[in-house]
């Protein structure tokens, strides 16, 4: 009886959570916009030479990997291809002195980063320096070397934070963290990561369902039927614990200012968004209250309105409201299955995920006006967006490839996307605000 409840509710929550699966199956009038064409991306070329050391080379090594991954996925720099360097640069020291800027320009660097790594006993210290080729000069970064084994990969991040600001005026986004799903012998569970895909760490260890992380005010919030129904629990230090048991759905919670937006049913009523408090799960206040359902809110930066998805006009659609739940208004109108909306931390734009007119899901933004832009196409399945702290990334599941979804992110324009992590059973990122 226990086992036929559970799947009861199993069943009952994937209903709830995929609003259109209420409505018309066979209606394939999907979201029809291309990806707009126009000016290319200029990436700034970087020359990143092997990492020097005298003693500890694997150092050395995870250095090299992590500056050259991390501009990378910057979607800014064109990272040079060493075999494209004619001369030998173990030959160059750390100094402008000793650098060879003719060399470097002409293999086409407009910025050079050269790096070190020294171990004195269990003493790790790092030197890394931006150097601007034509100007044959090093550049002032907002960046300082640190020591300690334990806080290489850390500073390398900031590091490179620190390049990315120099070129662009705003702080790099590495060294955030992302929580997830995945899939892993049959169960799923939530776990984090940096934003490279490095340093995993699991947040859930049980043998029931674990769905819908949020990472945000220093916990990691999710919904578990580790209770044989889907509660909503929290991550904190290490500890665990539950914040919202009420029969039937505790779902899709939005974290702001110490209070929770998320989708409760209430043993069976309807699917509505409730404001509850982030610390002890008590009530706030009901904001929805429609015949249809109404899930997957996301607050906006300053916690004075909410977007999410409603089934009121006959198929799922993007919503926004005040935190009050007044002023309730569509947003989306194109399209009849859009879902998994998160407002954008810079408060300017909201992306989704929808079902195009071939029957695949891509990713869309829309600004507060209802124009929508298209970030992905003809890739697979691509789902589950969520916003970088700086709002310049979206991060997501996609299927391309035939690996199964894996986690993925790309530049807000669309044009940059590159694969975070390997193999497939991936689901729900978020990234941590």
């Amino acid at each position: 009886m226990r086992v036929v409840m559970k799947n009861s509710l199993i069943i009952l929550c994937i209903l709830l959570l995929m609003p259109a699966l209420a409505f018309a199956q066979d209606d394939d009038s999907g979201i029809d916009i291309d990806i707009q064409g126009g000016a290319k991306r200029i990436l700034t070329p970087l020359a990143v030479p092997d990492t020097k050391y005298s003693s500890d080379k694997s150092t050395a090594r995870m250095v090299q990997n992590i500056l050259r991954r991390d501009l990378d996925l910057s979607g800014l720099f064109k990272v040079l291809p060493n075999d494209s360097f004619f001369f030998d640069p173990k030959a160059e020291g750390m100094d402008k002195k000793k650098i060879n800027f003719q060399n470097w320009f002409n293999v086409g660097a407009q910025g050079l980063i050269k790096s070190e790594v020294k171990r004195s006993g269990k003493t790790i210290s790092l030197d890394l320096r931006l150097y601007l080729v034509d100007k044959k000069a090093r550049a002032k970064l907002d960046w300082k070397a640190g020591l300690g084994k334990d806080k290489v990969r850390k500073k390398v991040h900031a590091f490179v934070n620190a390049v990315v600001k120099y070129y662009t005026g705003e702080m790099g986004i590495f060294g955030t963290r992302i929580a997830y799903v995945r899939k892993v012998k049959g169960r799923k569970q939530v776990y984090v990561m940096d934003m490279d895909g490095s340093n995993v760490g699991s947040i859930t260890k049980n043998r029931s369902i674990n769905l819908f992380p949020t990472m945000a005010g220093g916990a990691v919030f999710y919904t578990s039927y580790a209770h044989d129904n889907p509660d909503l629990w929290v991550s904190r230090g290490g500890k665990k614990k539950k914040i919202s048991s009420r029969r039937g759905q505790n779902t899709g919670a939005s974290y702001c200012g110490g209070k929770l937006a998320l989708t409760l049913s209430m043993g069976g009523q309807n699917a509505d968004i409730y404001v509850i408090n982030a610390k002890n799960g008590k009530l706030v206040k009901r904001l929805t209250n429609q015949a249809s359902i109404d899930t997957s809110p996301s607050w906006n930066p300053s916690c004075t309105k909410i977007a999410f998805v409603s089934g009121r006009a006959g198929t799922p659609q993007i919503y926004t409201m005040n935190a009050d739940g007044s002023n309730q208004k569509r947003l989306t109108f194109k399209g009849k299955y859009n879902t998994s909306p998160e407002w954008s931390p810079k408060g300017d734009a909201i992306v989704f995920s929808a079902r195009e007119k071939r029957g695949r899901f891509d990713i869309f933004v829309s600004d507060l006006e209802g124009r929508i832009e298209r970030l992905t196409q003809d890739q697979g399945n691509n789902e589950d967006p969520s916003f970088s702290p700086d709002g310049r990334y979206v991060v997501f599941t996609s299927s391309r490839g035939g690996r199964g979804k894996g986690l993925w992110m790309m530049t807000l324009d669309g044009e940059i996307q590159k694969r975070l992590t390997k193999g497939g059973g991936y689901s729900s990122p978020t990234w941590a605000k």
